[in-house]
């Protein structure tokens, strides 16, 4: 059976694309870090501090999602990618070093000592069921059980 999940607005010809989850997005960040002060962040303040962002080949949907963030402000961020893909231990954030945009998931996984905070005025993060166009019984099934969860979960409003 064909299906996906995926993160963000991808494209794909011959599938269509069914809504799961909408979240805002943020910074994880060290929770004495002076930014943690604040309830949301200004997308400018936040920018002021080095941005840890996922390698772009490892994932280049969300690099380019979460980097376009910061765009047009001032000023110009400046980007870290660590050379190892995942440091369990965190320590750039744990130090105070950078922060590292992320959706409102990093809320309910975050390691101790950080925290996340939105971002004010950053558009949300999506994720999305991936089924072919031509759905069989089971993909429809499929379809209604994540359509289920997603709102057993709270993702999706009623």
């Amino acid at each position: 059976m064909d299906a996906g999940i995926t993160r963000g607005e991808q494209p794909g010809r011959g599938v269509r694309r069914f809504l799961l989850r909408r979240m805002r997005v943020g910074v994880q960040l060290a929770q004495h870090h002076p930014l943690a002060e604040h309830p949301e962040i200004e997308i400018a303040d936040a920018a002021a501090y080095p941005l840890r962002l996922p390698d772009r080949a490892a994932n280049p949907v969300i690099h380019d999602q979460l980097s376009a963030l910061f765009r047009d402000t001032r000023p110009h961020p400046r980007f870290h990618t660590p050379a190892v893909s995942f440091d369990l231990s965190q320590r750039d954030l744990r130090d105070g070093v950078t922060l590292a945009p992320a959706g409102e998931a990093a809320l309910t996984a975050a390691p101790a000592g950080l925290t996340w905070r939105p971002l004010r005025g950053a558009p949300s993060l999506t994720i999305h069921l991936v089924l072919p166009r031509e759905q069989s019984p089971l993909h429809r099934r499929v379809r209604a059980v994540a359509k289920t969860l997603a709102h057993e979960l709270r993702w999706l409003p009623d």
